[in-house]
């Protein structure tokens, strides 16, 4: 009897847990095709996929969005002008003790009025090579500023691309030349009004002015090499920089050649015909260049 009982409790156990032929079937081809979807869209190389009404779309968010600017044509693809700024560094770095003095030795040019020697000959033996290196500093670094001006005055911007070698070159020989013309116009003064000796503190304390300017304008030269768009900005700092020596070494030329009432009539004459009138013809010629 119990045998019998046990044997139709197991029985029924045995119906009651397993499910229908047709419905397993089903369950299994739904799970399959589950798993299969699931492992269709983890294999599709997509950034979005977005949810709409009809379905599911897919997005590709890369071609979306704003446009990339094109990199501006800087001049670092233009080595030559670099090639020079870069000699010009490694040689003034070789000889930065003899530097330091030398520019402590202008400053005090441009300072004193006093009739003594030179006292920079008794350290070193390198005044002129090196005042030769500070002066050729400040002709590239006032032809690139004045470069930088004169397109700027004609296109009404400066960009990387504005930057070609032969013109930029012209414009620094330009310079150059207004350096020459201001250095013979210089010692034709000085030797007419202060004979021999006076002309050579002129000269000196001219050659001072202008390479502390040259020293100082290599930061509004580079910033406008590698940054046009500062053209503003930088040539407003530039014109300081040249003025503040410049005005140094006009108080020096009032020192040395102020005798009376007339000589003020004598540096009216001067500043127009050595410090305005140039500048303005360097300008205009200098747009004709470029």
């Amino acid at each position: 009897m119990g045998d019998s009982i046990d044997t139709v409790i197991t029985e029924a156990n045995v119906k009651s847990l397993t499910m229908p032929t047709d419905f397993a079937h089903a369950l299994k081809e739904d799970s399959m095709s589950l798993k299969l979807d699931s492992c269709a869209y983890a294999s599709i190389p997509v950034d979005t996929v977005k949810l709409t009404e009809t379905g599911i779309e897919i997005q590709d968010n890369w071609k979306n969005g704003m446009e990339g600017s094109s990199l501006q044509n800087a001049v670092a693809d233009k080595s030559g002008i670099l090639t020079i700024i870069v000699v010009l560094f490694v040689s003034l770095s070789l000889n930065f003790k003899e530097c330091k003095k030398l520019f402590t030795y202008f400053i005090e040019e441009l300072r004193s009025n006093k009739k003594r020697a030179n006292a920079f000959d008794e350290h070193s033996n390198h005044e002129t090579r090196l005042t030769a290196l500070t002066v050729m500093q400040y002709i590239v670094y006032g032809g690139i500023i004045l470069f930088g001006i004169a397109v700027k005055s004609i296109n009404g911007e400066l960009t990387g691309s504005s930057f070609n070698f032969g013109d930029l070159m012209k414009v620094t020989g330009l310079f150059a030349g207004y350096y020459v013309f201001d250095t013979i116009g210089y010692a034709i003064s000085g030797y007419t009004f202060s004979g021999k000796e006076g002309c050579k503190k002129w000269l000196r304390a001219f050659n001072a002015s202008q390479s502390l300017a040259g020293a100082a304008l290599m930061i509004p030269a580079l910033i406008i090499l590698f940054y046009p768009g500062s053209i503003h900005s930088m040539t407003v700092i530039a014109c300081i920089i040249y003025v503040v020596p410049r005005g140094m070494f006009i108080a020096k030329w009032f020192s040395i050649f102020y005798k009376n009432i007339f000589s003020s009539v004598y540096f009216i004459l001067y500043l127009c015909t050595m410090e305005i009138i140039p500048i303005l013809y360097l300008y205009n010629i200098a747009k004709v260049v470029v």
